[in-house]
């Protein structure tokens, strides 16, 4: 029972998080599961629960979808996701999370500098750059649990997507990758014998904490959720490093 409760609060705080900046609830929520359920187990509930935090923004921010930054992200993710969810159990990640976490140190800071210093970078990651960090961002999501939605995220921002439409498209995407990593996993047979109890229950505290963040990225402005977005990326870098 004490499990169950500390995944239901776990989630609803992810649900919240993810949905206001777009990104960083899975980086939360994956060392909670990993010592409740283990490695396997853990990446795997990374795929179930985020449904409840991204397919309630997609309603609500529909105005805000951007279909083909959503096309083009999905020609990577799709093959990347379901690649990475067969090499789950055949790929040392140590090594991965820490270059990983280094680039989005550096990715993050990068983003903060921007809002308040003139550079010359809009042109170094323009829409054409989409499908290669998705293809790298459903790979990573496979293998490590988490991580997509900041490389996701800075790609958006960089060629000058606002915050909603990157909260929106982040909702699409995780959705498309969940789904895609759950058939991949489902191949390898690591739905078997799967906490399904713990899925749901987290599935629906998810989705309350989406509710919550909604009305919350509602009333922020751009500027403080780009700041925000920024330092999450930061963080969620120095998390996958530790």
């Amino acid at each position: 029972m004490v499990d169950i409760l500390q995944i239901v609060l776990a989630a609803f705080i992810a649900g919240l998080l993810d949905t206001v900046v777009g990104f960083g609830g899975g980086l939360l929520l994956l060392p909670i599961l990993v010592g409740l359920v283990g490695t396997a187990d853990a990446v795997v509930l990374t795929a179930l629960i985020p449904f409840g935090w991204n397919i309630p923004r997609i309603p609500f921010l529909r105005p805000f979808l951007d279909l083909r930054a959503i096309m083009l992200f999905a020609l990577g993710i799709v093959p990347g996701a379901f690649l990475g969810g067969l090499f789950l159990n055949k790929i040392d990640v140590d090594q991965l999370r820490f270059a990983i976490g280094l680039l989005l140190i550096a990715l993050g800071l990068l983003h903060i500098l921007r809002l308040y210093v003139e550079l010359p970078v809009r042109n170094l990651s323009e829409r054409w750059s989409f499908p290669v960090v998705g293809f790298l961002a459903g790979a990573l999501t496979a293998i490590l649990g988490a991580g997509n939605g900041p490389l996701q995220s800075w790609t958006m921002s960089a060629t000058g997507l606002v915050p909603q439409t990157i909260v929106a498209v982040n909702g699409v995407l995780g959705v498309l990758s969940g789904g895609v990593r759950l058939i991949a996993y489902g191949l390898e047979g690591m739905l078997q014998n799967f906490p399904w109890v713990m899925a749901g229950a987290g599935f629906v505290s998810a989705v309350i904490g989406a509710i919550a963040g909604i009305r919350i990225s509602r009333r922020a402005s751009d500027s403080t959720l780009k700041l925000i977005i920024g330092i999450v990326i930061v963080i969620a870098g120095v998390r996958l490093m530790v």
